[in-house]
Formats: C-alpha cells, structure tokens, sequence
C-alpha cells in the first residue's frame, strides 16, 4: 500500500467483505487496538477485530449499509494518522483514530483507537 489512504481503504473494504486476511494484512506486526464497542472498553492486540470479523455476517453477505469515510489524515515523513467514521458495522457507528508508519516501503496501521458514537 504505497499511501496511508490506500491502506485506510483496503481496511474498509476487508471489514466490508469480511476479508480477514486481507484485513491482517493492513497491520503491522505487534500492533495494538483499545477503544469502546457498545460500552465495553477493550485493549490488545488487533486479533479481536479479526475473530469479530471471520465469525460475523459481513455487510456484503447481509446487504446492510457500511460506510467508511476518510475525515482527516496528517503524514508526517513516514508517519501519518488518520480518523474515519465507520457507519453500520455490526449495526454500530464507530470512530476510529489510526496511527500508521511506513515500514519496508509499506503503508501499515501501528495503532487503532476507537469508540462507538
């Protein structure tokens, strides 16, 4: 992924499609996720997302509206951040800060902070 946006939007559609490994793909290794889903605060590794993922109907399979949309990104050398708003996904809407780096010439998510709005 040769920008932070392409890597954003690969997540978007991974969640959309229900693509985990094309979701796994996104992050670097040892990254971290904390944030509040449905009023539960949860931290560690990004392997949660990916269970929720592989063991939930994606919104492709439902038919359900998911969107991602992009609000801010900030690349500083070869870090960036960017926040998106995920609406309907498991029927939540959450926003999402990410903190990405450019590692081997990729584009990876080095962190997600996140809360159900």
């Amino acid at each position: 992924m040769s920008t932070p946006t392409e890597t954003i939007n690969v997540y978007i559609e991974a969640t959309r499609s229900g693509d985990v490994d094309k979701l796994q793909s996104v992050f670097a290794p040892g990254a971290l996720m904390s944030g509040f889903f449905e009023g539960e605060f949860y931290s560690g590794s990004p392997d949660l997302l990916f269970e929720e993922v592989r063991d939930n109907p994606s919104p492709a399979e439902t038919g359900s509206e998911y969107v991602g949309d992009i609000t801010y990104e900030e690349v500083v050398g070869r870090t960036a951040q960017i926040t998106m708003k995920e609406k309907g996904y498991l029927g939540v809407d959450i926003i999402n800060l990410f903190h990405l780096a450019k590692i081997n010439g990729t584009w990876l998510i080095l962190s997600k902070t996140y809360t159900d709005v």
